[in-house]
């Protein structure tokens, strides 16, 4: 068996060992730009793939996503021969996972072990008809000298996600859960300095905002679970992103929890806007300027003609903020598509519990933006809210409008 050692780079893979007998098979994604087709990552993403060895074969947990299969194999190849991949483990069937299941299943002959609704996702996604062995709740599969166990964690994010616990490593590996976008070159977290671990954070965030915000009341149910039946894991490794060990792992653990729950940042607030010609942005930057003054820690997203943010981002800035500001013009009788879109996103992404919503709604001829934004926070359960109509031109007047309203 042979493999790059040090965690030498193959092109857009990087293989090495992370711990005895435990290898990690990184592909770096630098190609796509909008993850899920939604969300921008200029930063890219990892997708991260382990093997076991073991004295009876190898286990082989996830693949990558179809695009890189070629690299990936290769990469497989240099680590174990086919023929000794004993198992292969999808924890979750979403195609950057799931999408080389298929062709290394064939070249090894070996089973696909996962959760029993994995079963038919993979025949309709890939045509599947090989092997496969469901996977029950907290069953155990004990090959050479190890004992694997898995763990159903729905909804983190879709409902046949699963984690495998590597007991003699004490290894959790967590799929989706306490992943992160970044292309990095580093194993663990905190090989990252004091600026990167604040940044790393960042990236964190937003990934959990973007993918696992929706099902944010299942983290601390799993959590919760994995506690219950005795996993205290050394090492977290998550199919995207950087792993964590030994303090790190509280830490990971701990960012999780708080984001579940929904905890805030006291003075953050968030400014969202978008303006065709400019008079809702004057309108917000005297508001931004008065809320600076006060010690208001101001964060601006703005989408207009010259400009544009990555909506990515503004969930995951909105995700842990106290309030919220989404000022808006009157678009076709109706309110601007580009708001509409942000407010049903931020609506289903990030908690609304411990949130204040101000709508500005700026109108030509006549109000209407302010209650279609106000219906759709609504629908969703949005209750802390309030709206501010204005014609354009006359932004002066909402300043003392928008203090009063915080």
């Amino acid at each position: 068996m042979s493999m790059h050692g040090g965690g030498r780079a193959l092109n857009n893979v990087i293989t090495t060992k992370i711990a005895r007998d435990l290898y990690l098979v990184r592909t770096i994604d630098r190609q796509t730009k909008y993850f899920e087709g939604m969300w921008e990552i200029p930063e890219g993403v990892t997708y991260n793939s382990y093997v076991l060895t073991t004295s009876s074969g190898a286990v082989v947990f996830d693949t990558v996503k179809p695009l890189f299969t070629d690299l990936y194999l290769d990469a497989i190849s240099k680590i174990t021969d086919f023929k000794d991949i004993k198992y292969i483990v999808v924890h979750h069937v979403e195609p950057d996972h799931s999408g080389v299941v298929k062709q290394l299943a064939e070249k090894t002959g070996s089973p696909v072990l996962g959760h029993p609704l994995a079963d038919k996702m993979l025949k309709r996604f890939y045509q599947y008809t090989g092997k496969f062995q469901s996977i029950s709740d907290l069953y155990e599969l004990s090959t050479g000298e190890y004992t694997i166990g898995f763990i159903h964690t729905p909804w983190l994010h879709w409902p046949e996600t699963m984690m495998s616990y590597i007991k003699e490593l004490n290894a959790l590996l967590t799929c989706d859960a306490f992943g992160s976008y970044g292309s990095y070159a580093q194993i663990y977290y905190d090989e990252l300095d004091g600026n990167e671990r604040g940044r790393y954070r960042w990236l964190m965030l937003k990934y959990f905002a973007n993918i696992i915000g929706f099902y944010r009341h299942w983290v601390s149910k799993n959590i919760e679970k994995l506690i219950s039946v005795g996993i205290e894991p050394a090492y977290i490794l998550p199919s995207h992103g950087l792993a964590a060990r030994d303090k790190s792992v509280k830490e990971f653990v701990n960012l999780y929890l708080k984001w579940s729950l929904g905890e805030v940042e006291e003075s953050k607030i968030i400014v969202l806007y978008t303006s065709m010609y400019g008079f809702v942005k004057k309108a917000v930057n005297a508001l931004i300027e008065k809320l600076q003054s006060l010690g208001l820690r101001v964060v601006v997203y703005g989408f207009n003609d010259i400009e544009r943010s990555p909506i990515s981002e503004v969930i995951a800035d909105v995700y842990d903020s106290k309030y919220v500001v989404i000022a808006t013009s009157a678009y076709d009788a109706d309110a601007f598509p580009i708001a509409k879109l942000l407010a049903e996103l931020l609506s289903r992404k990030t908690p609304l519990s411990g949130k204040r919503v101000i709508v500005l709604a700026a109108h030509g001829w006549g109000p209407r933006a302010g209650s279609v934004i106000k219906g759709i926070l609504e629908l969703y359960g949005f209750k802390e809210l309030s709206v501010i109509e204005f014609a354009a031109g006359e932004h002066e007047k909402i300043v003392e409008s928008v203090l009063k309203a915080l």
